[in-house]
């Protein structure tokens, strides 16, 4: 193994041991205020930036922005052949720039876009379209690929089943958590939206969940006609209005797993992969943690869920 991957993988243990973790995020849950959420924050990895914060929302997009920071800094320490991994890893916040960029283009307000540096893939590119259809042309010069004029209004779906089907491809280790994933972007569209997936969402999801649960017409079918290692989110969940569980217990099974590879793993990609979905999974029950904060005990819930 070369010594890049040896450092990138110690760097990403030491990353992973200032998470918050399911304690620190029962604790955050139970502030009273955000103010005593921002003192709590700056014992774990996300004090620099929650720092800065002014709001609850703030807090939450500090944790995001922590665990951007967390990639950048992954990047420095992991070979050339990491790049890619890393790349795919961040390229969620890309999504989520692009996404904030149509918002503002058809008259939202503006936000910040996340600070991506050495990560980006496209957005340098995508942040000059002055049109969402301009923006739409664009994108199928990239990576991200063609969002079908006819599939804008699934803009944000197709997004994240094509930053999640690269990060399959390229982090193999990730496939199964990326596939869960997809699973629950696929569900929340077909049963929380009742909108059915288009062909480009169909196609893009493929590699990783198949093809049979196109023909599901309830949340059980769906689960059933998924590849085991996705559906086990599911469970026995029937309404989807509890989809919230499912996106819980997706979390909470990537933090297991992806412990237990660290834990067991040499050093290389693996590793790193595993490390990088330990830092995600904190960053999301840290945020959970913070809207949780002052809505009582039943707001929490999904903690529970999560742990």
């Amino acid at each position: 193994m070369s010594a890049g991957w040896v450092a990138a993988s110690v760097r990403v243990r030491a990353l992973a041991a200032g998470r918050a973790g399911e304690e620190g995020a029962e604790r955050l849950a139970s502030v009273r205020t955000w103010r005593e959420a921002e003192d709590l924050l700056a014992r774990w990895s996300y004090g620099t930036r929650a720092a800065e914060a002014s709001s609850p929302e703030a807090l939450q997009r500090a944790a995001r922005e922590t665990l951007l920071w967390q990639l950048r800094v992954l990047a420095g320490w992991a070979p050339a052949a990491g790049t890619g991994i890393l790349r795919a890893a961040a390229a969620r916040f890309e999504r989520d720039n692009i996404l904030g960029h149509v918002r503002e283009l058809e008259g939202g307000s503006a936000a910040d876009p996340y600070d991506l540096g050495a990560m980006e893939t496209s957005w340098s590119l995508l942040r000059r379209a002055e049109s969402p259809d301009r923006l739409r042309d664009l994108l199928a010069r990239t990576a991200w690929g063609e969002v079908p004029e006819d599939e804008a209004d699934q803009l944000a779906d197709l997004l994240t089943v094509s930053w999640l089907t690269r990060y399959a491809q390229v982090a193999p280790a990730a496939r199964t958590w990326c596939a869960r994933d997809c699973a629950l972007t696929i569900a929340r569209l077909r049963f929380a939206q009742g909108r059915h997936p288009g062909p480009a969402v169909r196609q893009r999801v493929g590699p990783l969940l198949g093809h049979a649960w196109e023909q599901a017409t309830d949340l059980r079918s769906f689960a059933a006609a998924l590849p085991a290692g996705a559906r086990s989110a599911f469970g026995d969940l029937a309404s989807p209005a509890e989809l919230w569980r499912a996106e819980a217990r997706t979390y909470a099974a990537m933090d297991s797993e992806a412990t237990a590879m660290l834990r067991q793993g040499t050093p290389g990609p693996d590793v790193v992969v595993a490390g990088i979905a330990l830092l995600a999974a904190d960053a999301w029950r840290v945020q959970a943690a913070i809207a949780s904060i002052g809505q009582g005990r039943a707001a929490r819930e999904v903690l529970d869920v999560a742990s």
